[in-house]
């Protein structure tokens, strides 16, 4: 029964993978083939014209078609609140140049990210193939959680435009769906590093289980004559790894940083929306709505953290390489050369580490993502106090 349960967890792990890839290749986002013979990936002309095509008619569409998108209840709020309507405008323009800055840094530097993606296939393929991964879970459950979590914005996206809106013309249906789709590019790019993060993560993880195999192996068998080529081995790998987050980082500093804003500006203008609608306007708070209202801002709040929490596993563990080296401590006549080693390693893994930093002003771990909710909550307490005599 648990060897099923884990044969159908895996194959749901690589159905969020292949629906990625292909959701990635219908809307133009990941413009590379992969080459089984040369193991490689290669960046396609074709793909990015055709992904700036698709997605500038969607844009396009999108704009065209968006004031048949908007619900009646958004209507009457912007008719009674002048501020709310304002901030929607500059909140409109602010989630298109999310959506033209990560569309074009994504196509942008695409060459530049299949380098990267090389890189981190050959390292796979000669390195870290013949280790086996099974026990690293976090890895699969975050490939998951992320997967349900797009799925959920967009079932959340559709509950929320049709739900009040009875009559359904051709140019609402268009702007939903193009809306959507934008939507869903959005969070494909934001899949890319999502995924990319947890393969770096799994990487580390199986450094620091083969530094435990080997501080076992050496205090059972106090053979050092392999134990230093291996430690030598693990030390080149770990530098590679951060050479390689780094650059990552680089790539997806816009685009990450936009979505992570939208998915906070989102929360504290779907509140102060929601207390004009039921203050100024004086409408009853139906259960219905309440739902709707709830679901939507769960999972964009969710969504938002597995940005963080991800970074953070990955940090948590990069964390874990020094303490690990430092076991061999406990380990009498080591010999200089495996020492020699270790102390390299040690001193390079402490000083280096891996970073979620972006624009040089801020890393992304658990206290920073804390400290953006509790800013939004008082930017939406400062809304209200700034418009407090309009509700």
């Amino acid at each position: 029964m648990i060897r099923a349960l884990r044969s159908w967890y895996r194959k749901f792990v690589q159905f969020n993978l292949w629906a990625t890839l292909y959701s990635s290749w219908v809307l133009g986002l990941f413009p590379f083939i992969y080459n089984s013979r040369t193991r490689k990936i290669k960046r396609s002309r074709w793909l990015v014209g055709y992904g700036i095509i698709l997605n500038v008619v969607l844009v396009w569409t999108a704009f065209k078609n968006y004031a048949a998108t908007e619900p009646d209840a958004i209507t009457k709020i912007f008719e009674r609140n002048p501020l709310a309507h304002q901030i929607n405008q500059i909140h409109n323009v602010f989630l298109l140049s999310t959506v033209f800055v990560t569309y074009f840094r994504n196509w942008w530097l695409s060459e530049e990210l299949g380098r990267i993606l090389n890189m981190l296939l050959d390292l796979h393929h000669r390195h870290f193939i013949e280790n086996d991964s099974n026990g690293c879970k976090d890895f699969d459950n975050y490939i998951i959680y992320k997967g349900s979590c797009i799925m959920l914005e967009l079932i959340s996206l559709i509950i929320l435009e049709f739900s009040d809106s009875p009559n359904y013309s051709f140019g609402m249906l268009l702007g939903v769906f193009s809306i959507l789709f934008m939507q869903l590019g959005v969070l494909l790019v934001g899949m890319h590093f999502h995924l990319a993060v947890m393969f770096i993560y799994r990487s580390l993880w199986i450094i620091n289980r083969e530094l435990l195999r080997l501080v076992n192996h050496l205090s059972v068998m106090r053979t050092t004559k392999l134990a230093t080529s291996r430690v030598l081995k693990l030390h080149y790998l770990y530098k590679r790894l951060l050479e390689l987050n780094q650059r990552l980082v680089a790539i997806f500093d816009y685009q990450v940083t936009l979505v992570m804003m939208s998915l906070l500006t989102v929360n504290i203008i779907s509140p102060f929306y929601l207390i004009v609608y039921a203050i100024s306007l004086k409408n009853p708070l139906t259960i219905y709505f309440w739902l709707n209202f709830l679901q939507a801002m769960s999972i964009n709040v969710m969504d938002f953290w597995l940005h963080i929490s991800v970074c953070e596993l990955a940090v948590r563990t990069n964390q874990g390489t020094a303490r690990i080296i430092k076991l061999f401590n406990d380990i009498p006549d080591l010999g200089m050369d495996l020492e020699r080693s270790l102390t390299h390693f040690v001193l390079f893994s402490s000083h280096q580490r891996v970073k979620f930093n972006h624009f040089g002003m801020f890393d992304v771990h658990n206290s920073m993502g804390f400290r953006m909710i509790i800013a939004c909550t008082l930017y939406l307490v400062y809304l209200v106090q700034f418009d407090f005599m309009n509700l």
